[in-house]
């Protein structure tokens, strides 16, 4: 008797929390109606142009890079969701969207973050002994600690300029927790033609990757069959 006595204690309990429960999750609906999200439909289509990868010595993080990769579309996308927040009218939109575009006729473009370990060196002289960090610039230096290179269909190019960038607020929600005050943020950019004068990413699908080399490690970042130019 006992026993069914318990029980249906438990019940009633179980009861008046789901009850209690359903009128707190109503009153949260009515007291703090969500706003509607959206950049989550700009941050969904950008995920092909974006590739992350990390470097690693057995369980130690040596460093990582993210990517993306400024195509046609995937400046477009830009566009879209900066006149979200921005007032342009056709005019000013129609002259952004051409200005992106034509740039993309002379560079190959890829926003790059990324982050190192600083380097520990031993130090044996006779008034300083034990091990001290040195922190060397990640890329675009002359002793930078890494080399990035362009890779399409195979073939392998260098870049023609890698500076260090403010990172606009669109791409910083484009990139999302992959973006942060401890990453070096670059903007990178390759010739978007050959020594002979040839389209490097001519119409059509490509294979395009980024490698970056150090002195010990390489890393790869690639985009299968995607198009460069909506041309």
């Amino acid at each position: 008797m006992k026993y069914f006595n318990h029980i249906s204690i438990l019940v009633c309990i179980q009861f008046i929390l789901f009850a209690t429960g359903c009128k707190v999750i109503d009153w949260g609906k009515d007291n703090f109606k969500q706003t509607e999200r959206y950049d989550k439909e700009f941050v969904k289509h950008i995920q092909p142009f974006l590739r992350t990868t990390f470097v690693y010595d057995q369980l130690a993080t040596i460093a990582d890079f993210d990517a993306m990769f400024l195509t046609d579309s995937a400046r477009m996308l830009y566009v879209d969701y900066f006149k979200q927040k921005h007032v342009l009218s056709e005019e000013k939109e129609s002259v952004m969207r051409q200005r992106l575009i034509n740039e993309n006729k002379y560079y190959i473009s890829f926003y790059i973050l990324g982050s190192q370990v600083e380097n520990l060196y031993p130090a044996n002289r006779s008034l300083f002994t034990g091990e001290y960090y040195k922190q060397q610039a990640l890329l675009g230096e002359k002793d930078a600690e890494w080399q990035v290179r362009l890779k399409v269909d195979g073939q392998e190019y260098v870049p023609d300029s890698i500076r260090v960038v403010e990172l606009p607020t669109e791409w910083q929600h484009f990139f999302g927790t992959r973006y942060s005050q401890f990453k070096s943020v670059y903007l990178v950019k390759f010739d978007a033609v050959d020594t002979y004068d040839r389209e490097i990413l001519a119409s059509g699908k490509h294979t395009v990757g980024l490698q970056f080399i150090s002195a010990r490690y390489k890393a790869n970042l690639e985009w299968k069959d995607i198009v460069y130019s909506d041309k």
